[in-house]
């Protein structure tokens, strides 16, 4: 199939009103619920570094949980990495563990070229997206075993602390359906999405950014636009489960589960 052209896409109506709501609400408050002794205790079963995953009484984690944590990471420690990772493994599979344990049994019997994809990968998120994918997805293979595309999107969007101008976007199944659908982007694949493919992704949701930056007058993320892309409607959000929740000041309501959706395969005719 031939590439869309990407440059004729237009964000969804749906998408413009969802902007309008507040951003801490939206994506830092974005709340996933984890079983924390289950990675404190997976990785130090595994004799790796990175433990504790977190601190006494932790059940939850946060998008600025994430980014606070970006914003201290030290690239050169292999300790701060290591955890750095497992959080967002953590934020990203929820109450989900599927996989896990493999990936960190990967890390274990790869340790010094895993935490060389990695390094390398985040210190080319915060320039180039391209150059960052390719970091974890070398030739179109995991650098990481079963640290697959979506994953690796999630460690290089993190990497950026929030940052409104970071470059690296979350793209996984949910959020190329709706760009499939809603966007018309017809020659998307579901996953196993090749380097200029994610290259485009990001330049993409940057273009919106800012375009959506000049309409509203304040500046947008392109991860605003990548919330609504991964559950475009809200009751279909409110019916993803109950992992995911929205701090609130006090006795925050358990909110809804934003699960890791399966990869499955890429048909042929999709874009490469």
């Amino acid at each position: 199939m031939t590439p869309t052209d990407l440059s004729r896409l237009q964000l969804p109506h749906a998408c413009r009103e969802a902007l309008a709501q507040q951003r801490s609400e939206r994506i830092d408050d974005h709340t996933i619920a984890i079983p924390a002794h289950w990675w404190n205790s997976e990785v130090a079963a595994a004799h790796l570094p990175g433990a504790p995953v977190t601190g006494p009484g932790t059940t939850h984690l946060s998008r600025g949980d994430l980014f606070a944590h970006a914003a201290s990471l030290d690239l050169d420690s292999e300790e701060e990495l290591l955890r750095f990772l497992w959080r967002i493994l953590a934020w990203g599979s929820g109450m989900k563990l599927r996989h896990n344990r493999k990936r960190i049994r990967a890390v274990a019997d790869g340790l010094p070229s895993a935490t060389a994809a990695l390094r390398q990968a985040l210190l080319a998120a915060r320039e180039d997206p391209g150059q960052a994918y390719e970091a974890l997805r070398p030739g179109g293979r995991n650098a990481i075993a079963h640290l697959g595309p979506a994953f690796s999107t999630k460690v290089l969007y993190f990497v950026g602390g929030g940052a409104l101008d970071h470059p690296c976007s979350i793209l996984d199944s949910r959020v190329a359906k709706t760009l499939r659908t809603a966007c018309q982007w017809d020659s998307l694949g579901n996953s196993e999405w090749p380097t200029s493919t994610y290259a485009r992704y990001c330049a993409l949701l940057q273009r919106w950014s800012q375009e959506e930056s000049q309409r509203l007058g304040r500046r947008i993320g392109a991860d605003e636009i990548e919330r609504w892309l991964f559950a475009p409607d809200p009751e279909d959000s409110a019916s993803l489960g109950s992992q995911s929740r929205i701090r609130l000041p006090i006795n925050p309501p358990a909110c809804q589960c934003l699960p890791l959706p399966s990869t499955g395969t890429v048909p042929l005719d999709r874009e490469w």
